[in-house]
């Protein structure tokens, strides 16, 4: 019993970090987005009324609500079980996205991606449904994807995500990979930035299933990971719930194999040990590698 609560009183201390979607300066004007926030419940089960591939938006999304843009950045934010508003907390989120992208030189749009990553309880906070929700949000993710180059065939579509948001973007992946109205055409999500991300690091590797291996290689341009072996709550919190390492730690596991078109880059240099701390510092890698 003794360490049983140890256990939990340091994922409950640990938790509060990954829970936070982090901090940053608030843009002033409000940036489009898809949500699909109330449609699971606390079971990590769809809600009455939605359907799995069903989203909703802010009434201004390009190709969606409004005309279409030639270079579209999805971003989808990470869990948040930390604050009394999660869905504001998300929408700041990705308000410091469109700015220090845009600070950082990126001309294209950023379209925000939020999702219901505040449900479940328990011992664990709710990390067992969270992420059953962030898989499922990956069908919910290709629908948009799909949708969007429907009405933008020329549109360049790229996908960013912080921390849990990384399960929602590599399970739209291996969505896309599946659906013949993305295949058929030839369509691919040119770029891929997923950051601190809170997946496991044998994920990509052609030795996982090559499920996801398969999805990056066939249907991206290039996966771009940065991966942080200092970030204070992947070292912890990853770790001590799924008893394994995180990608956004530790990059593709070793001796895994990745494809062709996925780079690693460590940036611990540049982010520290804060978890949060990701889009103020490393926005010009990404736009550099877009």
């Amino acid at each position: 019993m003794a360490h049983r609560r140890q256990f939990l009183a340091t994922t409950a201390a640990a938790l509060s970090g990954l829970a936070a979607l982090g901090s940053g300066p608030t843009a002033a004007a409000s940036v489009p987005h898809v949500s699909t926030r109330d449609h699971f419940d606390d079971d990590g089960s769809l809600a009455s009324g939605h359907t799995a591939r069903g989203y909703d938006t802010s009434g201004d999304v390009p190709g969606v609500d409004a005309g279409c843009a030639s270079d579209l950045t999805v971003f989808v934010h990470g869990w948040d079980k930390d604050g009394d508003d999660p869905e504001a907390a998300a929408l700041d989120k990705i308000a410091t996205a469109d700015a220090e992208l845009s600070a950082a030189g990126y001309g294209g749009t950023v379209v925000g991606y939020t999702w219901d990553n505040d449900k479940g309880g328990g011992w664990d906070y709710g990390w067992a449904e969270s992420q059953d929700i962030a898989q499922a949000n990956g069908r919910k993710l290709a629908q948009f994807a799909v949708d969007l180059k429907a009405a933008c065939p020329g549109a360049t579509l790229r996908f960013a995500s912080h921390s849990l948001g990384a399960q929602v973007v590599f399970s739209a992946l291996r969505t896309l990979d599946g659906r013949s109205d993305w295949t058929d055409p030839g369509h691919e999500v040119a770029t891929v930035h997923p950051f601190g991300a809170a997946t496991d690091n044998e994920v990509p590797g052609e030795e996982e299933g090559r499920a996801t291996y398969e999805a990056i290689r066939d249907r991206t341009g290039h996966v771009h990971n940065y991966y942080n072996e200092a970030d204070d709550v992947l070292q912890w919190v990853y770790n001590t719930i799924e008893f394994d390492q995180a990608l956004g730690e530790t990059g593709l596991e070793d001796g895994d194999t990745p494809p062709a078109n996925y780079t690693d880059h460590d940036v611990e240099g540049q982010v520290g040990d804060d978890h949060s701390n990701y889009l103020n510092t490393i926005a010009d890698d990404i736009v550099g590698d877009m």
